[in-house]
């Protein structure tokens, strides 16, 4: 088995202790008490400090995303064969709280495009004009634990939102190097370089790239949930693609130009 690689600060703080002590025994070996001399004492000083500060900070590396992204991909891909074999096949809309408070939901329809005016808080929906099913986003629990752990205010207006998730996502999670969104006609545009969880994308679009309109996980999850809290209303990721080499993932998301769901319909358990 290929054991993970050393931590970069030890190898960095190794390499310039040893530069440190090749410096100082050329300096000590040829004393020629020159400047050239000087220079490559003082030189292999501040190398050696370089490397101890390099030490001292030092500290194990975290848990290695590419890991963590293989982790939610049994799930994701269960609940989208699952869904497929009920006959689901529309594309997952984010519902907004209802009025009055309540949590995020994701409401995958049989077919078409709609959503009820009304999700009752039932797994499947069964009324005759717009039957699916509803779940949890995957990105909910983490919206939820921010809002705790950072304080996070997701802004209304959309300049204020895109910037907050860019915030979010690369300076807050490190999610990726980069995260554009763009507004292209009645959609958004929402590129991300150096996705850190990108292979985890990659096992779910082999298995089929529908899973990842019909039930979006990660940052494109992220995303379609603090828009729909943000505006109040559905959004819906309708098309992803990737570039495997840049590690790119991009995303179209469109909003709902009906309302948001009233809430808990009849028959609700609330």
């Amino acid at each position: 088995m290929k054991l993970p690689a050393a931590n970069d600060y030890v190898v960095s703080g190794t390499v310039l202790l040893a530069a440190a002590a090749t410096l100082l025994v050329i300096a000590t070996v040829t004393n020629r008490g020159d400047l050239t001399s000087a220079t490559l004492f003082l030189c292999g000083v501040a190398t050696f400090l370089a490397g101890v500060f390099m030490l001292s900070f030092s500290r194990s590396e975290p848990f290695d995303a590419e890991v963590a992204s293989l982790l939610s991909v049994p799930g994701m891909l269960n609940q989208c064969r699952i869904c497929a074999d009920l006959g689901v096949r529309g594309d997952a809309w984010f519902l907004p709280p209802a009025e009055g408070g309540g949590p995020l939901r994701e409401f995958i329809p049989v077919a078409g495009q709609d959503v009820p005016p009304v999700v009752p808080d039932f797994t499947f929906v069964t009324g005759p004009d717009t039957p699916g099913i509803v779940l949890v986003p995957a990105a909910a629990p983490l919206i939820d634990y921010c809002e705790k752990k950072f304080s996070l205010v997701i802004p209304s207006a959309e300049g204020e939102l895109v910037a907050a998730i860019r915030e979010l996502a690369l300076d807050v999670l490190e999610l990726a190097d980069g995260v554009e969104i763009v507004r292209n006609g009645d959609s958004l545009v929402m590129t991300v370089r150096g996705y850190r969880l990108f292979s985890g994308c990659m096992v779910v679009a082999s298995e089929s790239p529908k899973c990842c309109s019909m039930h979006p996980c990660g940052i494109c999850s992220l995303a379609a949930c603090m828009l729909a809290r943000g505006t109040g209303v559905p959004w819906q990721v309708s098309h992803v693609s990737f570039v495997e080499g840049k590690k790119q993932v991009t995303a179209i998301l469109r909003s709902h130009p009906s309302p948001a769901p009233t809430g808990a319909g009849p028959g609700s358990s609330r």
